[in-house]
């Protein structure tokens, strides 16, 4: 929930803006700690955030080129205002550029940049409130420069899976045609040299002539058909509830489970390390990042931390009692504990997961490519075995 305030700072000045808090209670006392005076606070109603329609989608990429150009144009002594009329300009999206016309408006209205990105409902929780920090520290620029390093991130760890998985998914493919070509095509014509009498074949051979017989153009279309189907379904259905739930169950496979680990480890300390560079609180910190880990299992073992630690224990100690977390994580925060540097700390935790995420991937990558080949061979082999025992036993089958 965010609070509307008007208070006075130090020097007697007027200030304005708003504040993410669960209550008043800790909205008066995130105001205190930045020696502000209040004079009115109040819960902003929340005006509902504009949905996002597939014709007005906007990528990970053109959002990093807008943050990272902020962050040069403040760099180089430009007006907020300015920079914004600069880069709405130059870009080559309908939507973001419509987006930055909005915040361009009601920045010049007297509105808080955070709060006119807040109210586009185009950007991240994660996004506002880094912008927020950055403006109750003075130090919009960093902000910037902090989120545009957060989507390269991002968009570094989403190109690298799917570069990981061109191959595979290409061997897969190739593999799944062929079968296809000789069920659909090859089998049948060897098959109508015997005529339409299927009680004469051997065993193998009658198999493969079903097989074929599903294979055909209508059950195709059908298939086709149902497919499209799916998909039209899980656009118009709410089906991201549904697919977290058999995503949480993953973590339960030897293999893939350690590699969904490593992965929502990885992106959680560098979230944990991207806000608390921008100068959040380490509780506020903690909610936003816990909220970024998308498998339901981790997220629910890590989500009890963040009420122990507002009680006053230890991060370290609080972190050791998670079981599905690694010995090397709450080794790693005692030393960042102890030496005052907990932002240097995630970020090493990002690194060594961020590597064991990659080496597990290039294993489970590397078992991909004998298994199909062997799955292939297996099928390619029954088929042909089939075939010389169909020839072999041409003389018992009544044409």
């Amino acid at each position: 929930m965010d609070f509307e305030y008007r208070c006075l700072d130090p020097a007697g000045r007027n200030i304005t803006g708003t504040v993410p808090a669960e209550g008043v209670t800790e909205a008066r006392a995130l105001l205190k700690e930045r020696d502000l005076t209040i004079v009115e606070l109040r819960a902003r109603a929340v005006r509902p955030a504009r949905k996002r329609s597939f014709r007005k989608g906007v990528k990970d990429a053109d959002l990093y080129n807008l943050f990272r150009e902020m962050s040069i144009l403040l760099k180089s002594g430009i007006k907020i205002d300015r920079a914004l009329e600069i880069i709405s300009s130059s870009l080559s999206s309908p939507a973001l550029k419509e987006n930055l016309s909005e915040i361009l408006k009601d920045v010049r209205a007297g509105k808080t940049i955070a709060q006119a990105f807040a109210d586009t409902g185009r950007f991240s929780l994660l996004t506002t409130t880094m912008l927020r920090a950055g403006e109750s520290v003075g130090d919009i620029r960093s902000a910037f420069e902090n989120i545009a390093e957060y989507l390269r991130f991002q968009i570094q760890f989403k190109g690298e899976i799917k570069n990981a998985l061109t191959y595979p998914t290409f061997l897969i493919g190739a593999s799944l045609l062929t079968v296809f070509v000789i069920f659909k095509f090859i089998i049948p014509r060897f098959f109508s040299i015997f005529g339409k009498n299927e009680a004469t074949l051997p065993l193998a051979a009658k198999i493969l002539y079903t097989i074929g017989n599903f294979l055909s153009l209508t059950n195709m279309y059908f298939l086709l058909l149902s497919v499209v189907l799916v998909f039209i379904m899980m656009k118009v259905v709410n089906t991201r509830r549904l697919l977290a739930k058999a995503y949480s169950y993953l973590i339960f496979l030897p293999l893939v489970g350690r590699l969904i680990l490593y992965l929502e480890l990885s992106r959680f300390s560098y979230s944990m390390y991207s806000m608390l560079n921008s100068g959040i609180a380490f509780i506020n910190a903690l909610k936003l990042s816990t909220g970024v880990i998308m498998d339901r299992r981790i997220r629910e073992a890590v989500e009890p931390a963040i009420d122990q630690i507002k009680e006053g224990k230890g991060i370290a100690d609080v972190f050791s009692r998670i079981r599905l977390l690694p010995e090397i994580v709450p080794n790693m925060l005692r030393v960042g504990e102890e030496s005052g540097n907990l932002k240097e700390i995630f970020f090493e935790i990002h690194q060594v997961f961020d590597e064991r995420f990659r080496n597990t991937t290039k294993r489970v990558l590397a078992l991909v490519e004998p298994i199909v080949i062997t799955f292939t061979g297996i099928i390619v082999g029954f088929i042909v075995i089939s075939l010389i025992l169909t020839v072999m036993s041409a003389g018992n089958i009544k044409l």
